[in-house]
């Protein structure tokens, strides 16, 4: 039986260890945000509420194509978009087809089952919806692709509480090499998606 000193000490130097590795980890990860800034790369923290604010200018701007990956995204049709921040997305998104912007979205299936208004709002205005490949694996990503320039990734879905209230983080980069990697996860699960 191994005594208390020894048990003591594998958890420090576990610790440790554990520290280091973060530390590198987010070294390196800081060192890769620079080399992009350096080489041009946009890059924008979109906290909270300046989430809405950026992305409603690029999907309004939007010339060739936006395509969305959604967890959810909750459309109320009791709402207005002037009231409600991810009907005002979802507006816009429908605007953007309607000027001939190649427009499509995936959900997972917590939208289809929570608010299925949403997929009927988008395909009755003629914007394209698909579930993510495989009933039962949650699509949890939250992914905006603007004319295959810049993506936004990170926290937050398209709802009033996380556009409005929650706390939420998430980057807009503009690096060639991010979103044309974004860009083929977008069409994987797009190629593969089941019917909404």
């Amino acid at each position: 039986m191994p005594r208390k000193g020894s048990a003591t000490s594998a958890l420090l130097v576990g610790l440790v260890l554990g520290a280091l590795i973060g530390a590198a980890a987010t070294y390196l990860a800081l060192q890769a945000l620079r080399q992009q800034a350096a080489a041009g790369a946009e890059l924008e923290l979109l906290p909270n509420r300046a989430y809405f604010e950026r992305v409603s200018r690029l999907i309004a701007g939007a010339r060739r194509s936006v395509y969305v990956v959604m967890f959810v995204m909750k459309y109320d049709p009791n709402e207005s978009p002037e009231r409600d921040p991810a009907n005002r997305l979802i507006t816009l998104l429908v605007d953007a087809a309607a000027r001939g912007v190649d427009v499509r979205v995936v959900v997972d299936d917590t939208t289809k089952q929570s608010y299925p208004e949403t997929i009927a709002f988008l395909k009755s205005k003629g914007v394209p919806v698909k579930l993510d490949p495989k009933a039962g694996v949650t699509t949890h990503a939250k992914l905006v692709i603007v004319d295959g320039s810049c993506a936004v990734i990170g926290s937050h879905n398209w709802t009033q509480s996380a556009l409005a209230s929650n706390n939420e983080l998430s980057v807009l980069t503009c690096s060639r090499e991010v979103v044309e990697g974004a860009t083929r996860y977008f069409m994987e699960l797009w190629e593969g998606g089941r019917p909404a």
